[in-house]
């Protein structure tokens, strides 16, 4: 591989779910964040980040790498945090922003969009990830995004509602069909430098509305392609993910 990759783990204290789910302590005695790192590191990426602007954090980390740096306390979004990040760190062409709560992220899915952005057109900036849902329970909920794309696999619009609409559906029994549905994952491959000029942007409406940064990229006019992975993260945000997360844990003992 040619280009160089650095991985960057944003990771804040505050949450309004799940209070303070950087510290909780799991049954195999690590964090959520320490697990999303270790299985970042078995991927091809040459450098793992995590990036902070908590001091709590910071002394976790310190615990199992020295790969942490203290950022910003004014960043409106994760990518202004990860460039921050990559703005020192000039000698990698490729950046990854993993959102640090998804401690069960595929390393393959991850090689694989490195991959996808290191040989795709100017015009293509930013390779993500989408996979089937399992259930209409998680298409409904607004927290898993849902995301459609062309036939060539680059993205059309994401949305925390149910899109696309299913004109045919009975609205009132919600009987829509699983098989059209596809999620988004927190995987954002860059190229460098266009993610630094991208978080001068300013913010777009779409993007305000739905609280999903991704739509800046796509209402000025850049492209993000899309692979699809059997894989399906877990996105540690209520008490019932880490309880999900923690059956895992243990049947895999």
């Amino acid at each position: 591989m040619k280009n160089k990759v650095l991985i960057v783990l944003p990771c804040r204290l505050w949450s309004t779910r799940l209070p303070e789910k950087h510290l909780i302590e799991l049954s195999n005695w690590k964090t959520i964040f320490q697990m999303t790192y270790e299985s970042c590191l078995k991927s091809k990426a040459n450098k793992v980040i995590i990036a902070t602007d908590d001091e709590s954090i910071v002394y976790r980390t310190k615990q199992f790498t020295d790969d942490v740096i203290l950022t910003s306390t004014s960043h409106k979004t994760w990518s202004d945090r990860v460039a921050e990040v990559a703005e020192k760190y000039p000698e990698y062409d490729i950046v990854l922003n993993i959102q640090w709560d998804e401690p069960l992220v595929d390393f393959e899915t991850i090689n694989e969009i490195m991959n996808w952005i290191i040989n795709s057109d100017k015009l293509t900036v930013m390779c993500t990830a989408k996979t089937k849902f399992k259930s209409l329970e998680e298409v409904r909920k607004p927290h898993n995004v849902k995301v459609i794309t062309d036939k060539n696999w680059m993205a059309l619009y994401f949305s925390r509602s149910v899109i696309p609409f299913d004109r045919s559906a009975n609205i009132e029994e919600y009987s829509l069909k699983l098989e059209n549905y596809r999620k988004h994952l927190g995987l954002y491959a860059y190229k460098r430098d266009f993610l630094l000029k991208y978080v001068k942007m300013e913010q777009t409406f779409a993007e305000k509305m739905e609280s999903l940064e991704q739509l800046r990229i796509l209402e000025n006019w850049y492209k993000i392609k899309l692979i699809e992975t059997s894989f399906d993260s877990i996105w540690i945000d209520t008490k019932e993910d880490l309880e999900k997360l923690e059956l895992i844990l243990k049947n895999n003992k």
